[in-house]
């Protein structure tokens, strides 16, 4: 009967525990993959802040492109990029968290309840997606989660978000913004890995 209940599958022929570990394992990758949102923010933040004024200009004004004639307010958001933190009040007029590492979005707003998880969704997805494949093509884990952090930044910041229009072209932006970015992207595919590693132990 044990043996049975082990070897049990469902009416397309797939194996329960198959379907049990798959999700598991998209799971753990989208909760992975949250954790990696958090950590790369706080590198992008830092390197963010650690710009110098002429290249936040640049960033600024290629993020705001309707308003880079009238730049009044380009030295108070400079003041609250280098002043700020992620999360603090004192940014509100910066750019924030749903926004701020690599020139992916272009609002002004505290960001709401729909822009934090939009935010963070941009990891979870492809971080549960990341969590399945990992245990069928291990050559996905290359360089402990680089490649995935490469191809993310690829994929999403330099080709999907100018081609649906919430970034504007990549040329615009100094290049900075795409070291930034890229850096930052890697911090998140070898945090999502190393996290899922730690996963793959314990069960």
């Amino acid at each position: 009967m044990i043996g049975l209940n082990n070897h049990r599958t469902t009416r397309a022929g797939v194996p329960v525990a198959g379907l049990r570990s798959a999700g598991l394992n998209m799971v753990s990758g989208a909760a992975a993959g949250a954790a990696g949102v958090w950590a790369m923010d706080q590198v992008g933040w830092f390197m963010l802040r650690s710009e110098n004024t002429h290249t936040l200009t640049r960033d600024l004004q290629a993020r705001f492109p309707a308003d880079a004639a009238e730049n009044a307010g380009t030295a108070a958001q400079i003041r609250g990029v280098q002043a700020g933190t992620p999360g603090r009040p004192g940014t509100a007029s910066a750019l924030r968290t749903a926004t701020q590492v690599s020139g992916v979005s272009s609002t002004d707003q505290q960001p709401g309840p729909g822009a934090t998880v939009f935010h963070y969704a941009l990891g979870m997805l492809p971080g549960a997606l990341y969590g399945a494949v990992r245990r069928i093509r291990p050559s996905v884990r290359t360089g402990s989660g680089v490649l995935y952090g490469v191809a993310l930044f690829v994929v999403m910041d330099e080709t999907a978000a100018p081609l649906t229009g919430i970034a504007s072209a990549p040329g615009r932006y100094p290049w900075q913004a795409h070291a930034r970015g890229l850096v930052a992207h890697v911090v998140l595919g070898v945090t999502t890995e190393i996290l899922l590693r730690a996963t793959d132990r314990l069960r």
